[in-house]
């Protein structure tokens, strides 16, 4: 009886991948996606790296920020103003 049980399931299982199905615990791809998409995503979406302005310490992402000697600043003025 589990003999013939079990061959069903891997034939069901083969059929499904020969007309394009994929399943999950078996498609390295769909693994790796979905380790990326919790990596990269939390429940509040992409967080960005900030850091402190030197001068006015207001926080902006490493993007916007101006670096200067190794050290953060938030706009040309904050800049102006530490030289």
């Amino acid at each position: 009886m589990w003999f013939k049980l079990l061959i069903l399931v891997i034939a069901g299982v083969a059929l499904y991948r020969f007309f394009g199905g994929k399943v999950p615990f078996l498609d390295k791809e769909f693994l790796d996606k979905s380790k990326k998409v919790k990596e990269e995503e939390s429940d509040f979406g992409k967080i960005e790296a900030t850091s402190a302005c030197s001068v006015c310490g207001t926080y902006v992402t490493e993007e916007d920020a101006l670096i200067y000697k190794k050290r953060t600043y938030c706009s040309t003025e904050c800049l102006e103003k530490a030289k």
